[in-house]
């Protein structure tokens, strides 16, 4: 006669566990951005960026500055965005602009952020369905 199993195997577990907390790394930057600033992204075919490490500027029609999840002032971009690319200036910033705001002031923006030292930055949209443009 066998013996009666006397331990719970927790192997399926820990594996379970794993995965949430790959999904919670995952999503944790998406739900940085700032409640209450509403920014309607533009539609295109994107590719996702890895998101560990990145910076969110955040431009709303307002024009509102938000530097990841804090509001500032516009005059406080290059001074705060300097300090976080001093620790890792390969650091990819993303911003995220409303799709109604001006192109040159996007431009304008893009400006400040290269001049500040950024040497990845990528543009923030949602993705557009199949077949619609």
């Amino acid at each position: 006669m066998p013996e009666p199993v006397n331990k719970i195997d927790v192997t399926p577990l820990v594996g379970v566990a794993l995965i949430l907390v790959i999904i919670f790394i995952v999503t944790a930057p998406l739900i940085m951005a700032p409640i209450d600033m509403e920014i309607d992204l533009p539609k295109a075919a994107t590719v996702g960026a890895k998101s560990e490490a990145n910076i969110t500027i955040s431009f709303t029609k307002q024009r509102q500055l938000a530097l990841n999840e804090n509001k500032i002032h516009s005059n406080q971009l290059e001074p705060l965005l300097k300090e976080k690319l001093s620790e890792d200036p390969n650091r990819l910033v993303v911003i995220r602009a409303d799709k109604n705001v001006l192109h040159k002031e996007i431009l304008s923006l893009l400006s400040r952020i290269k001049k500040a030292g950024a040497q990845n930055i990528a543009i923030a949209t949602t993705q557009r369905s199949r077949g619609s443009f």
